[in-house]
């Protein structure tokens, strides 16, 4: 392109071939803004769902608590290192009473599992101090928590304080192995998140 092309171009001076190639460049830069607006705009949405959800679960936070100081007995059913690491974080816990082997509340199962017999108040006590340890511990702490606290809400929002009858509560499951079925704990939201 020479001068002549150039300073023609400039004054807007276009022949129908170059109009066309411009006209179909602003098109495309036109429904590439719309596109990156309208994926920003399923982002925001996203981000907004997530953040509810998140809500939702800390304002359940107290009635899961209330809800879990009426449950006779519960079973959790995890690996002994994992048990280990919740006693850990329960060990300076205000009320908390270690279930022991010697009371028969602790049975031992294949791969290293185990079955602990957990009464409610000790429920009500694992998600109070989960939810604070999954937004204030280090990190390698912080996941065992939401983990734990997931598992304990996911069963805990399945009983229903008013029910005329007794339902057996099924057990807080902690296996992710090949072959074993996952929970609805899954989809819940993260403890306390603000």
């Amino acid at each position: 392109m020479g001068l002549a092309d150039f300073i023609r171009i400039a004054r807007g001076n276009l022949t129908a071939e170059e109009l066309a190639e411009r006209d179909a460049l602003a098109r495309e830069r036109s429904e590439a803004r719309r596109a990156e607006a309208e994926r920003a705009r399923v982002e925001a949405e996203q981000a907004l769902q997530r953040r509810r959800a998140q809500i939702a679960a800390r304002d359940r936070h107290p009635e899961r608590m209330e809800v879990a100081v009426g449950i006779s007995s519960i079973e959790l059913v995890c690996h002994a290192d994992t048990l280990t690491a919740l006693l850990v974080m329960l060990q300076d816990t205000s009320g908390w009473t270690s279930p022991r082997a010697q009371e028969g509340r602790i049975e031992a199962l294949d791969g290293n599992m185990v079955r602990v017999h957990l009464s409610g108040h000790q429920v009500s006590l694992i998600l109070f101090r989960t939810a604070e340890r999954a937004q204030n511990a280090w990190q390698g702490q912080a996941v065992v928590a939401k983990r734990l606290y997931r598992a304990f809400a996911g069963i805990i929002d399945q009983v229903d304080p008013d029910a005329p009858s007794a339902e057996p509560i099924p057990p807080v499951v902690l296996d992710d192995r090949v072959g074993v079925r996952r929970g609805e704990d899954d989809e819940m939201a993260e403890p306390g998140q603000s």
